[in-house]
């Protein structure tokens, strides 16, 4: 059957995506989770109606209209074991939402981002209502359901308690590993058979004088009053083999689980409850992250007089650049029919030099936009991709240019007279701007793009769908390719409202003469289906990883603008 479409190729005018969007109640956002900025897609309002400004604004004021019980976005991005090597990690997850009284099932998808530290930086997803909730559904009925706040207040109380008698306590916090593997394995109704009976085989070996909670989804917090240090290892191994010992049957099969540990203790690590939880959640993640089967239990951190010294982040950028320690890293962009690489896109990366590393910094393009020093970064990737592409004649390359960058006239009269100078390298390139920069200005920015197209380069609209442009606006850039907002191809093997979705895009650029680049595919099947559809390149892990580019010494790009 082809692709429904939303255009007529007679004269009637052709409908918005973003109208798509909301009537399929989808919304993509961003979540610095750094600073827990929140922003939205343009359509959040018609998706999720009148919200608390807190909501649309802060993670945690968002994570609060969340059912308690149910997985929050919060505790897919830290559940998972796996690392950012540079390109995001994919997280999924399934809850029930208070949306003014209105309880609806959402599902969250999209993929975080790593910072310098290696932890979750930044997320960029898609939200999707799906349904109404009824009131029982948040979670089995077997399992005490404890949200934050609660759990926080239960800790202290037993603070209270057992610390003035000397007596230590224990704050484990337990998670079960994989659960999005499994809940695409097995379904929802099967994922929450599992967490009932991990709950009821932690309840079997609790002793009576500890409190067991389940909050936060799949995470199971236990305060053991009275406990040393030295024993908390045989406590949590306890608790880990008696979820292990056997399979767990469920309706749709049967699943074999594991158990992940955080653990810290108290006075060690003080007597605040809030704080005693938050370092159980990070020695969790630890303990995901190294697939350990036994207990990662918290140490206390060293005073801040006694940590060594470092400079700030725009510092160290700053840094960066004068020690020519910015390199670029290349990941192919290839066709959807031949799977030949086409061009590459090129890709910031940071040396870190006490590792002999170089990573993406999920926290560095935001900072050095608010601290006025992206265009530094934009003029050095400029320079190294044209120095890459003087070296090798058969290399084309798309570069990211900031906002920012695109408005700051230094940044434009450094491109055209790179470009003036080497017309056969701009020939080459490929400017890549993002959809939100097309909302601010956008009779301003087609003339900026006219002029660099006018060089010869080709323009191309990086995660689009999100519903930023208006067709009218569209038609008025000099387009050449729409990268269709990985957000929504990463999930068409689950869902047809995407299918739908990604399906009326790729109609539309074909519909304005443009090719299509489908971002973050990942597996064959969402190649098949793109390169069906008419998508006309594809990019991700299934088509190839970002590489580190040669580093050229000076003389060489010298050279390669002489």
């Amino acid at each position: 059957m082809s692709a429904p479409s939303l255009f007529s190729f007679r004269k009637e005018p052709a409908v918005d995506p973003r109208g798509l969007l909301s009537s399929i109640g989808e919304v993509v956002y961003g979540w610095d989770i750094r600073s827990d900025a929140l922003n939205w897609g343009p359509n959040a309002a018609e998706v999720l109606g009148p919200l608390p400004e807190r909501a649309m604004t802060r993670g945690i004021g968002f994570a609060a209209l969340v059912e308690p019980g149910s997985p929050s976005r919060y505790d897919a991005i830290f559940g998972s074991s796996e690392q950012d090597q540079g390109e995001g990690v994919l997280y999924r997850t399934r809850y029930a939402l208070d949306l003014d009284g209105r309880k609806m099932w959402a599902e969250d998808s999209g993929r975080w981002f790593a910072g310098g530290d290696g932890r979750p930086a930044r997320a960029h997803g898609v939200l999707r209502l799906e349904r109404a909730a009824r009131g029982e559904e948040p979670g089995p009925a077997s399992a005490e359901l404890c949200d934050r706040p609660a759990l926080v207040e239960r800790i202290g109380l037993c603070l209270q308690e057992q610390l003035p008698q000397e007596r230590p306590v224990a704050v484990l916090v337990a998670a079960i590993d994989e659960l999005a593997r499994l809940n695409d394995d097995f379904g929802h109704e099967a994922t929450d058979e599992i967490v009932a009976t991990v709950h009821e085989r932690l309840r079997s070996v609790t002793r009576r004088r500890d409190h067991l909670v389940r909050y936060s989804g799949n995470s199971f917090a236990i305060i053991l009053s009275g406990c040393p240090r030295e024993q908390i290892d045989s406590a949590a191994r306890r608790f880990i083999r008696v979820v292990a010992e056997s399979a767990i049957e469920t309706g749709r099969g049967i699943a074999l689980v594991r158990l992940r540990v955080g653990a810290a203790h108290a006075p060690e690590l003080g007597n605040h409850a809030g704080e005693l939880l938050a370092a159980a959640e990070t020695a969790l993640a630890a303990a995901r992250a190294g697939a350990s089967d036994e207990a990662v239990i918290a140490r206390p951190q060293r005073r801040r007089q006694d940590r060594p010294e470092h400079g700030g982040l725009d510092v160290q950028a700053v840094s960066a650049l004068n020690e020519r320690r910015v390199r670029l890293a290349l990941q192919p962009v290839v066709s959807a029919h031949s799977r030949i690489a086409v061009f590459h896109e090129a890709l910031l990366r940071v040396g870190q030099p006490e590792a002999g590393l170089f990573f993406a910094s999920a926290e560095l393009i935001p900072m050095l936009e608010r601290r006025g020093l992206v265009r530094l970064f934009d003029h050095r990737v400029l320079e190294l991709a044209l120095a890459l592409l003087a070296d090798d004649p058969a290399l084309r390359l798309s570069i990211n240019v900031s906002p920012v960058s695109l408005g700051d006239p230094e940044w434009l009269a450094a491109f055209l007279s790179l470009a003036g100078t080497s017309p056969g390298l701009a020939a080459r390139l490929i400017v890549e701007v993002t959809e939100t920069a097309t909302i601010e200005d956008p009779v301003r920015l087609a003339k900026l793009l006219g002029r660099i197209k006018e060089c010869g380069s080709r323009i191309a609209i990086d995660d689009f769908g999100a519903g930023h442009t208006s067709l009218k606006h569209l038609r008025a850039f000099p387009v050449d390719i729409l990268k269709i907002d990985g957000a929504f191809t990463q999930n068409l093997r689950r869902s047809t409202d995407d299918r739908f979705y990604v399906r009326t895009l790729i109609d539309l650029a074909r519909h304005l003469g443009v090719e299509t680049v489908a971002e973050w595919v990942d597996d064959e099947l969402q190649a098949t289906m793109l390169r069906d559809w008419g998508v006309t390149y594809l990019q991700g892990h299934l088509v190839g990883r970002a590489e580190l580019a040669p580093f050229l010494q000076p003389q060489q790009r010298r050279a390669a603008f002489a």
